[in-house]
């Protein structure tokens, strides 16, 4: 009686997700729940993409997700180690731009920091003081400046020197925003099952350089969809692995290899443009003609970044559908408020393959 009295109280929008939730139930068990277990999300794209912070946030905004303690605490010698390389990249690239440092004290720091390994393990307090030295010297704001265009650098470096004195803290436990900022290069392929919002999938997250590519097959057999992830602010980068080639160029030949391979031909492509806050900053000092020197639009985020779409929504040769959403893939309501649409795309996309038969 009390679930009669509670549909009575479902608005028009509640009735037809619960519609279309009982009918997909009825389909699955006509089949025997055999699909059940082809809900296979593919996350795909170039390095440094934002594929795998996607990917921890699915684990925080699925039901009963989030970060154990433990897991939180493993993450400390990550963001320890993301802390030291980006800051040895900082000091090479003063030394490489010729500038000075304000302080004979910052200048024998630096030396301390290029002769440090490249973990965590060499973390302590004097390294994170050292740290947050010669973050505030003016050498390494001038040389910060010069990123992307002199030398590679973490897209959270500045988020993690801003938080060095957070980091020595005895008790220190990184928060969610920390884990979602921390960079691991990803090897190999990470799988996991997510419930969200009664919807159950399985994802698989694999690594996104060249070298790691060859492995992306061994995925693609019974893709129910592949969400296809491209970093917006890329247009002016170059690959880590290969620095006579633009990100944005290799995102677009990837995308088009991947839309348009056989394995795909009948499955729906959501292409999610990320890292929109870094794109609304940068479009305002470097034009998009950097990468796309035939543009003459304005340099606003909307123009810009819908002219970037039609560069990809172009690579398509098949009849797939393919959804774009822009994204900022740190942002959890952002990647929650998204996923809502790519369950509803998803649901609707299996209904509709399951009523052919």
């Amino acid at each position: 009686m009390g679930q009669v009295c509670g549909s009575l109280n479902l608005t028009p929008e509640e009735k037809e997700k619960a519609k279309k939730s009982g009918q997909l139930d009825s389909l699955l068990k006509k089949r025997n729940n055999e699909v059940k277990e082809e809900v296979k999300l593919l996350l795909l794209g170039p390095g440094e993409s934002g594929k795998s912070t996607i990917f921890k946030q699915m684990k925080i905004i699925s039901m009963g997700g989030g970060f154990t303690e433990h897991e939180q605490k493993a993450f400390r010698f990550i963001i320890y180690g993301n802390c030291i390389t980006q800051m040895k990249v900082l000091v090479g690239a003063v030394e490489k731009l010729c500038l000075k440092y304000d302080s004979q004290e910052n200048e024998n720091r630096a030396a301390q920091m290029i002769e440090l390994p490249t973990t965590g393990d060499a973390w302590s307090r004097e390294i994170g003081e050292s740290i947050m030295a010669l973050w505030n010297d003016s050498a390494i704001q001038q040389a910060f400046e010069q990123r992307d265009k002199q030398f590679q650098l973490n897209d959270s470096a500045s988020y993690f020197f801003q938080n060095v004195d957070r980091f020595l803290a005895n008790d220190y436990v990184p928060t969610e925003q920390d884990i979602l900022r921390a960079r691991v290069r990803s090897t190999g392929i990470d799988e996991a099952e997510f419930d969200f919002e009664d919807f159950s999938f399985r994802m698989l997250d694999v690594g996104g350089q060249r070298s790691e590519r060859r492995k992306w097959i061994h995925c693609f057999d019974c893709v129910t969809a592949v969400l296809f992830c491209a970093s917006l602010s890329e247009y002016d980068q170059k690959l880590r692995e290969d620095d006579s080639q633009n990100r944005m160029k290799e995102s677009l030949l990837l995308f088009d290899e991947i839309c348009n391979s056989p394995w795909f031909r009948d499955t729906s492509f959501i292409l999610f443009l990320n890292k929109t806050d870094l794109f609304r900053e940068k479009i305002q000092r470097v034009p998009i003609t950097t990468c796309f020197p035939q543009y003459n639009g304005p340099q606003t985020f909307e123009a810009s970044s819908d002219y970037i779409k039609g560069q990809f929504m172009e690579q398509s040769t098949g009849n797939h559908q393919i959804y774009t959403h822009l994204t900022c893939a740190i942002s959890t309501e952002n990647v929650k408020f998204v996923f809502k649409c790519v369950k509803d795309t998803i649901i609707n996309s299996i209904l509709s393959q399951l009523s052919l038969y």
